[in-house]
């Protein structure tokens, strides 16, 4: 190799020598103008050198000397300048010119190259196939199956290991090996209890464990389905959970409670992702118009196939998350809007349910809407979903679907009706009790009908002991589905703020509690003023005064106190209750308990046996629905199971009918025809003389359920009692109709 000198000319032959032997350029050179390099690596003296084509150094050529390089006819080469700085700079100018970006690549202080430096930071995992090797060497790795299409196959390979064989897939024989060989390391991992699980987990355990006590630890994971199951650890090897005693009825509180499932903050998909190494989610479905999307995700866990539905694939991939780890682990990835608001679900355990259960109930109603609104899209747009379900403790697979409902609208002023053919409330649950007070008609016309023919009797109602009236078998249960928070003090609160301690003076939270009315025309709700003139006239209504209709929170309130059915089957039947009520999003345990039984259960006097103070339990759903900022559809739609002819209503919220002003099958007047066609062919608890009902009028009919309205008065005394403002009810005039 050669180099030569542009100043003085001659080439001279050049020898390659290690880097430590590199000195500075001869004092000669150090005052010539420019040094020109045919190619990136020249040397003189002795030394080589190596020059970026794109360095530093042809910059500084560029900006000092000019095109010379050029006027000497070498533009193809490489040129650089040596400036005339002392054999320092010269030395430091080709250091860095070796690095190609103007940085020297060699270590001041051990002399050896960055590329041969030491990493720092954390020790990386292990391939799974080595770590098996090294505790058992000698495994044998064998292809099963190789499927799909060429381009895009699926391998599956086993390893067998003392006597049990492992399997695992994936794109390619080395994936699947790697998924083989953590299926089998799954197998060696176990706790010897619940607290190290909760503790690798990162849960927080119980407190302070009795080890003296022969009771097994069944806190975490643990709940209300006895028998079942959760996995020790990331494998596939399971720990019964103990026999838990049957659930207390909520409304029964005892002096000790099973606590509850262990609960955490932590992102779903990664803890899932933890605990179950490459798991993967498959769209199964995508639904809804461009700009109101709904995914639907599942994910595959030991064979088990887990759903979850939102409004973006992430929250959708969330939910089925949610759902695994609550099944498998027994543990409750909350929301962080969740976490915020300090009393969580899991520490009242009286009030928990299964989030299995919760899970399942969400899932049916939402699956059941979806079948009822396919190919419709005008009635698929909905804000507010709403539904009840029945289930069978004596077969926990019988779960079905009562009603369904949507709407957020109430009635027009104008449009009340004085012959009860309207429906004043269309918010979707107040649309689903209805749904149910149908359902409970229908089947208190088949106990007639059982009566009357001699058939079998097919009715969830059995006789009371002195053989006046019915009661709703033990064994069936009912649930409440509302995709979100209901209406009023339910929905009072900050879901991405922290709970304001005991000293915040601020006004908003002396609203807490407070019964609220609805806001005529529009979505939201007011608290009723203290002391103000609540009574409603029919003219006033007229004459353009403001209807007001109670919030959902509150109506909720007073279900659980004189029940579901209504004042109406109040006189065949005993009070039906909810069992639980399971909430979409918006979802703070504290603020739903205080709305729907928490706030009165202190002041709440005389109610008469079998009535009294229910406390549904509650959970939310895995799948959540983000707030949608949009203008909500004037329409109700409702469906119920009560005949099997039943179909889809559909109903202008502003007034309180079907299009085309027929009257709802929901409506007033239709329960109080069915009543009356009752009364004739079934006994009574209030032995109302058929004969003399016929004269009287709807509102008479209902005051004539003594126990229903002994409790109704308890309920609006206990609330006036607590503060908490004066219930508001309809005008008079709109039970007075006669059918």
């Amino acid at each position: 190799m050669w180099w030569f000198h542009g100043a003085e000319g001659g080439f001279f032959p050049s020898v390659r020598r290690p880097p430590y032997a590199r000195k500075p350029p001869p004092s000669y050179m150090q005052k010539s103008s420019h040094v020109h390099f045919y190619g990136p690596q020249r040397s003189y003296g002795g030394n080589m050198w190596d020059v970026p084509l794109n360095g530093h150094y042809r910059r500084r050529h560029r900006q000092g000397i000019g095109d010379a390089g050029r006027q000497n006819g070498h533009s193809d080469g490489v040129t650089t300048a040596i400036q005339e700085n002392g054999t320092e700079d010269a030395s430091l100018g080709l250091k860095r010119a070796a690095t190609g970006d103007g940085e020297a690549d060699i270590d001041q202080q051990t002399n050896e190259p960055a590329s041969k430096r030491r990493k720092t930071g954390p020790p990386q995992p292990k391939n799974p196939i080595s770590t098996l090797n090294e505790l058992r060497p000698g495994l044998v790795y064998k292809t099963l199956t190789v499927e799909g299409p060429s381009h895009a196959p699926v391998f599956t390979v086993s390893v067998e290991l003392n006597g049990q064989i492992f399997q695992g897939t994936g794109r390619s024989k080395k994936q699947a090996k790697h998924s083989a060989a953590e299926a089998t390391l799954r197998s060696f991992l176990q706790f010897r209890n619940a607290s190290d699980a909760a503790q690798a987990l990162g849960l927080n355990s119980s407190g302070v464990q009795d080890f003296t006590s022969d009771v097994s630890e069944v806190s975490f994971g643990s709940s209300s389905t006895p028998g079942e199951t959760i996995p020790a650890a990331a494998g596939s090897r399971t720990v019964p959970v103990a026999e838990a005693s049957s659930p207390t009825p909520a409304s029964t509180p005892t002096a000790s409670a099973s606590p509850g499932p262990s609960q955490t903050s932590k992102n779903p998909i990664m803890l899932l992702n933890e605990l179950r190494q490459g798991v993967e989610y498959q769209l199964k479905q995508e639904s809804g118009e461009p700009h109101a999307k709904t995914f639907t995700f599942q994910v595959t866990v030991d064979g088990q196939v887990f759903e979850g539905t939102g409004n973006s694939k992430k929250l959708a991939k969330a939910a089925a998350a949610r759902q695994a780890l609550s099944k498998l682990y027994g543990v409750i990835a909350s929301t962080p809007s969740a976490v915020l608001h300090h009393m969580p679900i899991s520490t009242m355990p009286n009030l928990h349910m299964p989030q299995t259960l919760a899970d399942n109930i969400a899932k049916m109603v939402c699956d059941k809407f979806l079948e009822l609104t396919s190919g419709n899209p005008t009635l698929a747009k909905r804000k507010v979903l709403a539904g009840i379900v029945m289930t069978n403790e004596e077969n926990l697979e019988d779960m079905k679907v009562i009603s369904v409902a949507t709407g957020t609208k109430c009635i027009n002023g104008e449009h009340l009706s004085l012959k009860g053919q309207c429906i004043n409330d269309c918010h979707a649950e107040v649309v689903a009790r209805r749904c149910l007070v149908h359902f409970l008609f229908s089947q208190l016309e088949k106990l007639a009908e059982t009566a009357e023919k001699g058939v079998p009797e097919d009715s969830i109602f059995e006789s009371l002991e002195d053989s006046k009236g019915y009661r709703v078998k033990a064994q069936y249960k009912f649930h409440l589905y509302i995709n979100t928070a209901p209406c009023g003090d339910a929905r009072i609160f900050a879901p991405h703020e922290e709970e304001a301690d005991q000293t915040d003076r601020h006004p908003n939270r002396q609203s807490r509690g407070l019964l609220r009315t609805k806001i005529e025309s529009g979505e939201g709700t007011i608290p009723i003023k203290a002391g103000a003139d609540n009574i409603q006239t029919w003219d006033g209504v007229l004459q353009g005064e403001r209807l007001r209709t109670m919030s959902c929170s509150d109506k909720i309130a007073r279900w659980n106190m004189v029940g579901l059915q209504g004042a109406l089957a109040a006189h065949f039947i005993d009070p039906v209750y909810l069992e639980s009520i399971v909430i979409g999003s918006l979802f703070s345990a504290s603020h739903m308990y205080r709305a729907v039984c928490g706030r009165i259960e202190q002041t709440i006097q005389g109610l008469p046996p079998p009535y009294r103070l229910n406390q549904p339990r509650m959970n939310q759903g895995s799948s959540t629905e983000s707030r949608q900022p949009q203008k909500a559809p004037t329409i109700s739609v409702n469906w119920d199971c009560g005949k099997k002819e039943s179909q889809l209503e559909v109903l202008n919220a502003m007034t309180g009918r079907q299009e085309g002003e027929n009257s709802s099958r929901l409506c007033k007047r239709k329960f109080f025809t069915r009543f009356m066609n009752l009364i004739e062919r079934l006994p009574s608890m209030t032995e109302v003389d058929p004969g003399a009902a016929k004269h009287l009028s709807y509102g008479e009919v209902k005051a004539l359920s003594n126990k229903y309205q002994t409790s109704k008065r308890a309920m609006i005394s206990g609330f006036a009692r607590a503060g908490l403002g004066q219930w508001i009810g309809k005008p008079m005039e709109e039970d007075s109709f006669y059918i």
